[in-house]
């Protein structure tokens, strides 16, 4: 099947007309009509309804719709990795934990020291980083430390911190003084899905411990659960990288270290990407920027790690 006639039938949705995209193309309105006849043909399925207004996607168009931009997006990274632009290139994914003490930093040092990488930046929280790596989409990407790594990937320790609970003004908790984990004991939390490391630490350890997780709402977006915490709808729990010396938070929330709660995490490498020299660069910088930023002091509760790749 030619990706061309995978992007056909994506214009034809977003435009609802076969006429248009037609147009769109610069192809004949035959011409395209043909090219999703035999889309058609090879999937085994109608992919549109004509309506008066135009066309519309079945239900086998919507699914395919739904999965076709993935495929096309690693197929663009595969060819851009085969050919010679691929050595200049960087992919990094980061959490969006990072922002503040990481990852505009790490740019600039870049941008500053090697001008000629083509620099890509994805954030996401961790689940969706590593769905991304096993796509194919990143090159590097920081996550939670997993020990037994799937093939092709290498993981390698960078920083273990304290995780921190979240609230409003009013609760008066102070970074200075952790509190137990029993505190999260019935308290509203939004959080991430299950399948996010850390909602599955703190859900693991309370139930563990024989307190009660509640969960308000499940929510995969830290500045959403933050804003909802100083507003005190909620309360949250984030690594301590996330507000540790952040002007953004400091005059709008409380928080306090979580006492005997410990999250690694990691630096995980596509291996078959190893051999790029900007790869190479970019797994530097981290590691340098990471010994420098916990050696100032500023990320509260941050330990070294020994370097252990996996």
């Amino acid at each position: 099947m030619e990706s061309k006639l995978i992007e056909y039938f994506l214009r034809v949705v977003e435009l609802k007309s076969i006429n248009r995209a037609a147009a769109d193309l610069h192809l004949s309105q035959p011409a395209l009509s043909r090219h999703i006849a035999s889309l058609e043909h090879q999937i085994g399925a109608r992919l549109f309804t004509r309506t008066q207004g135009g066309v519309v996607p079945t239900e086998a168009g919507w699914l395919l719709q739904s999965r076709a931009r993935p495929v096309l997006r690693q197929l663009a990274t595969l060819v851009e990795q085969v050919g010679e632009r691929a050595a200049g290139q960087l992919s990094i994914g980061v959490p969006p934990s990072w922002q503040h003490l990481f990852t505009t930093r790490y740019i600039s040092r870049l941008i500053d020291e090697y001008p000629g990488v083509s620099l890509r930046i994805y954030e996401g929280v961790s689940h969706e980083l590593r769905e991304s790596m096993q796509a194919g989409l990143l090159d590097l990407a920081i996550v939670p430390h997993d020990r037994a790594p799937p093939a092709d990937y290498r993981y390698t320790r960078l920083v273990r911190e304290p995780l921190v609970l979240v609230s409003s003004k009013t609760t008066g908790l102070d970074p200075g003084a952790p509190v137990p984990l029993s505190r999260l004991d019935k308290l509203a939390l939004a959080l991430p899905g299950r399948n996010n490391a850390i909602r599955a630490y703190i859900e693991d350890a309370l139930l563990r411990a024989g307190f009660e997780f509640s969960l308000a709402f499940e929510i995969d977006a830290m500045d959403l659960s933050m804003e909802l915490a100083r507003e005190g709808k909620v309360h949250t729990v984030t690594p301590c990288c996330a507000v540790s010396a952040s002007r953004r938070w400091k005059d709008d929330i409380s928080w306090s270290p979580i006492r005997d709660t410990s999250f690694t995490w990691a630096l995980c490498e596509n291996t078959a990407r190893s051999y790029s020299p900007a790869v190479r660069e970019g797994v530097s910088q981290v590691f340098q920027l990471v010994d420098s930023i916990v050696a100032s002091g500023s990320w509260l509760g941050a330990e070294p790690v020994g370097r252990e790749a996996r």
